[in-house]
């Protein structure tokens, strides 16, 4: 039978010997069992708390921005992959081991947790079992066979130039312009209708291009759309109008993701002879001449399944079975619950602790924290963590080249 707030408010009672609410009310208790768990939480840091992930690991995309599909993240706890029919655990590395590593294009399969600019990240450098192909390195206007162009005629693009100075990967990055006045269709377009692409049979319908874009203003900005295909009639199409981890576009650079799943077909094109790309920069009517757009590196990838497990720091569940982070109803129940619920003890203890220092009563308060920490001291002997500790050493273990070019 589960344990509820109901269950720890009895105990809590029967510790404080009163179970009204005179000097002690209904949301003061609600209060100290929700430190008493925190408490716990900390002092455990066992499997207990163990939540899980699915993440869709891309080859060639390191970082996975988790701020909101894993609010809950306490600490990160182990990464793995299926294989075999068994996991196996990636090293766990610091942010910036991790970052030398994935410049360097080495190392093991490994994850960190990075957390910068109000935001979290899972990092994650691992050759995966279904590599990448690059689509351009747009390191120069014939990169990949063809030649990139822009259109200015239907567009509003121009002056498409080589640009050594500003790229996110290779030597380079192409820039453009755009002049609103060339063509009344919002939109700049950058085409390449003889790229040696070739087959593209084993991305179809899971795969997901992904290319880096550089925008100097984002006032009027609307979307991007990407078209591939064999021929400028014959061609897939799909639009985005965020970036690749469902944010909204920002000034500067932005990866951008689009997913084969969602696009359109047109006509009948041969999936067995890519050679059509196109890019179109979306925008309103709104908009002005501009100048510096970029666009760099793109590939297609598919995923590999991770299950990236971490420690939770919800408390436990609504009555609806929605995660919380503070109790507020006796139907609550503590993450514990039908787990280990023993944990009800060392809670309901540090509850009166905290009960009694609110009363003044310190030798009672001492007296309940000393219990609970009696009581907590072998949880970890029963249950323990799985959590794998950051390795230490920046030696490079080797050399591994993921994506294969066309």
């Amino acid at each position: 039978m589960a344990v509820t707030i109901q269950n720890l408010i009895n105990d809590l009672n029967r510790y404080i010997g009163d179970s009204s609410n005179d000097r002690i009310t209904e949301n003061d208790r609600f209060q100290y069992i929700t430190e008493g768990v925190v408490w716990v939480q900390e002092r455990l840091g066992n499997d207990l708390q163990n939540s899980t992930y699915q993440l869709e690991y891309i080859d060639g995309v390191n970082y996975y921005k988790i701020t909101n599909s894993i609010a809950d993240l306490l600490q990160g706890a182990d990464l793995r992959r299926s294989k075999e029919d068994h996991d196996q655990s990636f090293a766990h590395k610091s942010a910036r081991e991790l970052a030398e590593e994935i410049g360097q294009g080495a190392g093991e399969s490994s994850w960190s947790i990075e957390r910068r600019d109000g935001d979290t990240f899972l990092v994650v450098n691992h050759g995966s079992k279904f590599t990448s192909k690059i689509i351009s390195n747009f390191d120069s206007l014939n990169d990949g066979g063809g030649v990139w162009t822009v259109d200015n005629i239907n567009s509003d693009g121009l002056n498409l130039t080589l640009d050594l100075n500003e790229k996110k990967e290779g030597i380079g990055s192409l820039n453009f312009d755009i002049d609103v006045s060339q063509s009344a269709n919002d939109r700049a377009s950058l085409i390449n209708t003889n790229l040696d692409v070739g087959d593209l049979s084993e991305f179809e319908d899971t795969g997901s291009f992904i290319f880096w874009l550089y925008l100097p203003s984002v006032t009027n900005f609307s979307s991007v759309t990407l078209y591939w295909g064999s021929d400028s009639s014959n061609y897939w199409s799909s639009s985005v109008t965020t970036d690749i981890n469902g944010g909204a576009f920002s000034v500067g650079w932005n990866r951008i993701k689009v997913d084969w799943s969602s696009s359109t077909k047109t006509l009948t094109p041969d999936i067995s002879s890519i050679s059509y790309v196109k890019v179109d920069i979306n925008y309103t009517s709104a908009q002005a001449d501009d100048t510096d757009y970029r666009i760099d590196n793109m590939i297609i990838g598919k995923p590999e399944n991770l299950t990236f497990h971490y420690l939770s720091w919800s408390v436990g569940k609504d009555s609806s079975g929605n995660d919380i982070n503070s109790f507020s109803a006796t139907t609550d129940v503590p993450y514990f619950s039908d787990s280990y619920d023993q944990l009800k003890f060392p809670v309901s203890h540090i509850a009166a602790s905290l009960a009694f220092a609110d009363l003044r009563l310190g030798e009672n308060s001492q007296m309940h924290e000393r219990k609970a920490t009696l009581s907590l001291r072998d949880v970890s002997k029963y249950i323990p963590s799985s959590r794998t500790p950051e390795l230490k050493s920046f030696k490079v273990r080797g050399v591994r080249f993921n994506k294969r070019r066309i």
